[in-house]
């Protein structure tokens, strides 16, 4: 039996940028689509460049720099929470293919994910299938794994995934910015949430700078003997959200 697995990519970014005249604010900027965290209006500010030099700046901003004491430092503004380290995110192998697989005998594929980002704020990186494993019939599929009978899994709860007689499709995450709390060790597994059904389910997050933070997503598939052959695929997007 022969499965072909493909994985596709979303990456979402959101940028907000204002020269209107005003009073100066400073406030979580919300809708069901975005929000903006420390969000002020100011008099101008932007990037400025020429051969010699590279600017960027705030003008009108209340209560911006750096404040000292005996016991802290205070870097107050947005100068200090605007990033030179471009948000980047990849994938290191974009086509899963499992070959033939054999009934009782699970099969592992990996890849990884690596996540980049300044912001003092962090990132999160979520995952969600368009459907379980399914034949070209359009019908037949191959389960997303529930785990052990004694240990179950859900979308969002890693457990215990060691019995050859459980068959299913799902990942384990290993590496940096990964729950360990959740995946514990090589063993526990999750199914994927789905497209039109499901929420997508955070993999990798981090409140704070992160450089070149690498996690291991690890695939597995164990099918029963009485699967029906043919040729399986399914496609799972990773978005990469970075927080401002």
């Amino acid at each position: 039996m022969k499965v072909i697995y493909l994985i596709t990519l979303i990456f979402l970014s959101i940028f907000f940028t204002t020269t209107e005249i005003s009073l100066v604010y400073a406030d979580d900027l919300k809708s069901p689509t975005f929000e903006i965290q420390m969000g002020t209006i100011n008099i101008t500010g932007g990037a400025k460049s020429s051969t010699t030099y590279k600017l960027t700046d705030t003008v009108g901003q209340t209560f911006q720099g750096q404040f000292n004491s005996a016991g802290y430092v205070i870097l107050a503004g947005f100068q200090y929470i605007n990033t030179l380290i471009p948000f980047s995110f990849k994938i290191s192998d974009l086509d899963i293919n499992f070959g033939s697989l054999v009934p009782g005998i699970p099969s592992l594929l990996s890849n990884t994910l690596t996540v980049t980002t300044g912001s003092a704020f962090g990132y999160a990186v979520k995952a969600i299938e368009d459907h379980p494993l399914r034949r070209s019939d359009g019908v037949t599929t191959i389960p997303d794994t529930s785990c052990d009978l004694a240990t179950p899994c859900l979308q969002a709860d890693a457990n215990v995934w060691g019995d050859n007689a459980r068959f299913g499709f799902g990942y384990n995450m290993s590496g940096t910015d990964v729950n360990i709390a959740d995946f514990v060790n090589s063993t526990y597994y999750r199914p994927f949430p789905v497209e039109n059904i499901d929420q997508p389910a955070i993999v990798m997050s981090k409140g704070g700078i992160a450089t070149s933070s690498a996690a291991t997503v690890t695939y597995k598939v164990n099918i029963s003997g009485s699967q029906a052959a043919g040729t399986y695929q399914n496609a799972i997007q990773f978005i990469a959200i970075p927080a401002f």
